[in-house]
This record gives structure tokens, sequence and C-alpha cells, in this order.
């Protein structure tokens, strides 16, 4: 995975996969200068236009790894509190965020649009004023727009859900009309989605809303086994890539039409499932949470803040603030604000911070790791393969892998190495001790072995290595220092000022496998919890397993425990967790007598 910045992806996307003029890409969002600029790495771009410009091309800006300068992320964070003020009811408080909001591009106006239309819906009601706020979003960044032309448009995620809201407004707002028109644009979105969407989960996320509203009209108009149908191709997708946001109301018309069909609910995994999603909602999503909105997505993004991985190198290199500014700046109080994110340095200045430290500029200045969309798609198979521990073929995709990279680049090498170790010690190749020294020797940048202690907060690929070495010290029996390890590197990111919602992937896994060790309800609850707010669920049957063994072992009844582990096979069954799934059916069936749906 070469070093190379988001802008040279984009322009790479753009001309070699896409054929594409700038300002074709650009349409209704900015100007083609700023298209330009964003290419060459010379505009400071907010995040969301990125996410924007990537999903117009059919990939998932979630793939990205990224470094943040403070004021980028500060727009990040009111957007997330603008989203929460409308779903708990805040009116006053999403007002003064809306009248505020910065209105710098099209893409700026068309959000501020969308988001009012969202205030309209949500709290007051107001299903007139709020179709009409998403009619202007919608021809903001695509003019002109009609459904006879969607096929000549770029249109991303989050563009199409300007639509699908639109419909769904339509659709709720007049339950007992014919839907024949609303129907034939889904349809259009439908057929777009499958084209345009290359990347699987940039697709699972949006075909899920909009199967669920061709659903909500077929089963309004009486075609359950259409509605069914449908709602389970979108489940499909989300299932594949371990998504759990969305699939509740997936579930719902599919129960819903089931029980208008006579199925009973003993013969139906699907009630399963959605009963036990509704009991994790009940007991560890936060109340405000949404099931069904279409503004509302999983989160998988992995950010990092620019002045907290300067100043951990500069103290792990152990440089004073006076010897860092010394040729940069004229006093080590410019150091000082920028350390503590109330101040970002020019490009000028950036670029002799970077020297000065020896740090990678490509890594450190906005970017992601990776040669190209296809590698970062093969990584992310590679990732979901061995969670699911199909090693065999996680092998074969790494060698798809290896095809692709530039191994002269020590980063590319490093992972190479770490990946073949993991699946050669689960293929019972290699001993424990042999895959410890080996991880041990690829972690010498990230961590001072004698003392455990991290020279920074660690990105995604040594996040891996860290959460491999914990399973295997465990495995040899030393698990105080494997506790200890997990610990440090916990708290090092609840230190950041980084939501932890934007370190998922990462967090989310250590803290699993912490609380399998530990066993702590805190822990436990708060690893569920994470995994609702992001709207994932690739730790969840892991999840609730942890939930299970903790009740267990403060002793609770067989029934409750009973509940837990069906709850932890339907979970495995749903998300493809196949070893989990066959050890909690023989329990259930042989050592419970315990009838499971198939």
């Amino acid at each position: 995975m070469e070093l190379v910045t988001i802008g040279s992806l984009i322009k790479q996307l753009r001309k070699e996969k896409m054929g594409i003029s700038r300002k074709k890409l650009a349409d209704g969002l900015c100007s083609a200068q700023m298209i330009y600029e964003i290419e060459r790495d010379q505009y400071e771009s907010d995040p969301l236009m990125i996410d924007v410009l990537l999903q117009r091309m059919g990939k998932s800006p979630d793939k990205l790894e990224r470094v943040l300068q403070s004021e980028i992320y500060y727009m990040i964070r009111i957007r997330d509190l603008l989203e929460k003020a409308i779903l708990k009811g805040k009116k006053a408080l999403a007002e003064s965020i809306l009248e505020t909001y910065p209105l710098k591009t099209n893409l700026d106006k068309m959000y501020q649009y969308r988001m009012k239309a969202s205030l309209f819906y949500h709290i007051d009601k107001d299903y007139d004023k709020a179709l009409e706020n998403l009619l202007v979003a919608i021809h903001i960044t695509l003019p002109e727009f009609s459904y006879k032309k969607i096929r000549n448009y770029l249109i991303s995620t989050i563009e199409m859900e300007n639509l699908l809201a639109f419909e769904r407004i339509k659709i709720e707002k007049n339950q007992k009309c014919d839907k024949i028109l609303e129907r034939q644009h889904l349809e259009l979105c439908m057929e777009y989605i499958d084209k345009h969407f290359t990347d699987d989960e940039e697709h699972a996320k949006i075909y899920a809303k909009c199967a669920w509203l061709i659903g909500k009209i077929d089963y309004y108009e009486g075609k359950y086994i259409s509605a069914m149908n449908i709602c389970q191709k979108g489940m499909e997708g989300l299932r594949k890539n371990t998504m759990i946001y969305f699939m509740s109301p997936l579930l719902k018309i599919i129960v819903q039409a089931e029980e208008q069909m006579g199925i009973t609910s003993e013969h139906s995994k699907c009630v399963q499932y959605y009963n036990i999603l509704m009991l994790l909602r009940k007991f560890f999503a936060k109340k405000w949470y949404p099931m069904d909105t279409i503004f509302h997505n999983c989160c998988q993004k992995e950010y990092h803040l620019d002045y907290e991985l300067f100043r951990d190198e500069r103290k792990e290199k152990g440089m004073t603030q006076e010897e860092f500014a010394d040729g940069i700046y004229q006093d080590n109080s410019s150091i000082s604000r920028f350390e503590t994110g109330k101040a970002s340095p020019n490009k000028k200045t950036f670029r002799r911070m970077t020297q000065k430290l020896g740090m990678e500029k490509g890594r450190y200045n906005g970017y992601v790791v990776a040669d190209s969309f296809e590698v970062m798609e093969l990584r992310t198979q590679l990732d979901i393969l061995e969670m699911r521990r199909r090693y065999m073929e996680a092998r074969k995709t790494l060698e798809k892998m290896k095809e692709q990279l530039n191994l002269q680049i020590e980063e590319n090498r490093i992972v190479v190495k770490f990946h073949e170790t993991v699946i050669s010690y689960y293929l019972g190749e290699v001993s424990e001790q042999c895959a410890i020294e080996k991880i041990k020797r690829l972690m010498k940048t990230v961590i001072e072995d004698n003392n455990i202690v991290f020279y920074h907060i660690p990105m995604r690929n040594e996040v891996l290595m860290i959460n491999q070495l914990f399973i295997l010290l465990n495995e040899i029996g030393q698990k105080q220092i494997a506790i200890k390890l997990m610990q440090c590197v916990l708290q090092k990111m609840y230190n950041s000022k980084i939501s932890l919602k934007y370190r998922y992937r990462s967090y989310a896994l250590l803290l699993n496998n912490y609380v399998r060790v530990c066993r702590k309800w805190n822990f436990a609850v708060e690893a569920l919890n994470i995994e609702l707010l992001c709207g994932k669920a690739s730790m969840i049957p892991f999840c609730i397993n942890n939930i299970l063994k903790v009740l267990e072992k403060e002793g609770v009844s067989d029934t409750i425990l009973d509940q837990w582990s069906i709850a932890v096979y339907y979970m495995s069954d749903l998300y493809f967790f196949d070893k989990e799934k066959e050890i909690y059916r023989e329990y259930l069936e042989v050592n419970r007598r315990i009838t499971i749906v198939d």
C-alpha cells in the first residue's frame, strides 16, 4: 500500500477508472478548479466533500484512514451535534447550528437544506415543509434533476439519500393513495444503485434503504411475497458487510408479511433475528438512536488528529518543544498552540515539521496508505475472512493483494508479513511463540517492548498487530502482560480528542478481546454500545458472548443464560460467523434441549 494522498487517489479514480472530466465530477458541488486543487493537494477540503466525490465514483470513503487538522475535525463534530439534536428533538439547538452553518460550497448549501428537511420531518412533523426543503437540496447538487435523466448524473450516496427521503415522505404522507409513481422512481433509483455503486459496502448501505421503501409499498398493497423478497435482498448486503444499521426495518417488514401469510413465529428465523435486535436496542442502544432514518448511516471511519500524532512523535524522539521549534518557529509557544489543537501550520511550516521529525508527508498530511481502491477492497475482504476464521480463503486473498503491492515499501512488507504470520498460525503451521516473536519484530516502531509504552496512537495496521499479540500472549499464559498491553493502548485511545466513534474498527476489535479476558460488565456493555452506535455488527456475536460470560460469572439463572446463548447463535447465523454458530447450536440442542429454527 504505497503512500499516496487522497487527492491523487481521486485523480486516479476519475481518470483511469471512470474516464470523466473534473467538470463532470464537480457538477453541482463546486468548481472544476476546486477539484483540480483537491487532486493536487492544494485545497484543505472538508471530509464531507471528499466523501461525496468518492461516492459519486461509486466508492466508500470508509476505507480511508485519515489524518485531520483540528478545524476540519470540528466541522465533523458540528454535523454530529446537529444530527443528534434533531433526533433528540432539541429544536432550538438544531436551528442555532443551521443558522450559523458555514456555506462555502454548493455541497454545504445542500447539506443545510437537507438537515432543515430532517428537522421539519422529525420534530415538527411538517411533511410539506420537509418535502419543500428536500426538493431544494436535491436541485442544488443535481441541477435540473429528473428521473428521466437519472443515468446522466453522478450521484453520491448522500445525494441518493435525498432522493429516497423525498420518496419516503410522499409514501408516508399519502399511505392510502396509489404508489405507482413513487415505485417507478424507486425502481429507477435501484437500477442506478446496482449499476453505479461498485463498492460492496457503499452499495449495501444505500440498497438496503431503497429496498425497504419498495418493500413498504408492496406491503401496503398486500404483495407480501414481493415485499419479503426485496427486503431479503436488502438484508443480504448488510449481512455480507456486517452492518446492523437498517437491518431492523427490513426484518420488520418481513416479519409483518410472514404474519399476514400465516407463518408462525416458531417457524421463522427472521422473527428470531428481529426480536434479538430489538432486545439489544432496548438494553444497550442510546434512546435517541434511530432505526430507520434515511440520513443516518453505519460509521466505520478511521480518523486521527495531526497535532496528536506530531506531539507523540516529538516526545518519542525525546525532543522538547523548544528543540522542535528551533528552525520552524521563533518561539515554542506556537508549537504549544499547535499541539493543543488551537492552531494549524501552513503548508510550508507543515513540511518543515515533517522533515524535522523524519515523518512521511503523505501519511501525516491527510491521508491514506494505499495503492488503489482495489487494494483497499482486497484488504477489507482479508480482514473479514480472518475475522470469520476462513483462513484458506484469506491466504488466497492475501496473494491477490500482494500482486498489486509495491513490496519495496516497508509498510507494505510489514502488512504482508503480519497477515502471513496470522494465517500460518491459525492453520497450525507455526507455534504461538514463533508467531509472537515475528509480530514483535514488526512492531518495533510502535511500542517500547520492555515497558509497554506506545509511541503514538496506533493506526489500523498497528492495531491489528497489537490485537494479535494480545491473543497470543493469552494463549501462552502471559495473561497479565497481555492485559497491561491492552489497557495501555485503550487508554491511549481514550485520551485522544477523536471520538471513539471515529475509531470503530480499531477500538471495537481491541475492546472486545479485552472484555473476553477481563470479563467486566461495564466494558462488556460499552462494547455493545459502540457496535450499536456505529451501526456495525463486526463484533456483535462476540459482544453478546461477552455479556453471556459475565452473567454466567455472576451466577444468573439458566433461563437468562439460555436467552443470551440463543442471541449469540442467531446473530452468528445472521452475520455468517460459522464457527460460533456451530458451537452454540450444539450447546443449545444437546446440552439445553432447545429447538433451533433453521
